[in-house]
């Protein structure tokens, strides 16, 4: 696909692509404000990437059965962190609560907290990890776009 580029504001010359792997939370709210609304272009593929966005399929090298845990750090009632569990793994105890989703779903920091920059850099940190093998994993511009090109990547029907 041939991603628009964004000619405005602080993600101008970035495609939609970039900005998810980037800035999460600038998406989403932009998706939430009705920003990209009367974009043209940006409008459609806003549509397709809020989707596949929260319906990250989880990797099969992580074995069979697994599910994304997201851990809410108590004092702050933000977003901590997201780690794959198998599925009969029990439910954690403690003083985190956690929920879990059979998908990755860039869209948790945003969805526990209206502003949660740091909850966004930490879900970017697990997925990265668990989608590309690294916490530090470079994210140019080919690698955000083939990764959203994949519909092998979405649990979408």
């Amino acid at each position: 696909m041939s991603w628009s580029i964004i000619n405005f504001g602080k993600h101008k010359g970035k495609t939609l692509p970039q900005v998810l792997f980037s800035d999460p939370d600038w998406f989403f709210w932009a998706v939430e404000e009705g920003v990209l609304q009367k974009k043209g272009a940006l409008r459609s593929e806003e549509a397709d990437l809020n989707s596949k966005a929260r319906h990250i399929k989880i990797p099969s090298k992580e074995g069979p059965n697994m599910r994304a845990e997201y851990v809410i750090h108590r004092p702050t009632m933000k977003f901590s962190h997201m780690e794959l569990v198998p599925t009969d793994r029990p439910h954690h105890e403690g003083s985190s609560p956690t929920f879990r989703k059979a998908v990755i779903d860039l869209s948790v920091p945003r969805e526990i907290a209206p502003y949660d920059k740091l909850g966004c850099k930490s879900m970017l940190t697990s997925a990265k990890f668990y989608l590309f093998g690294s916490e530090n994993a470079r994210m140019t511009k080919k690698r955000c776009e083939d990764f959203f090109d994949d519909p092998d990547n979405f649990t979408i029907a």
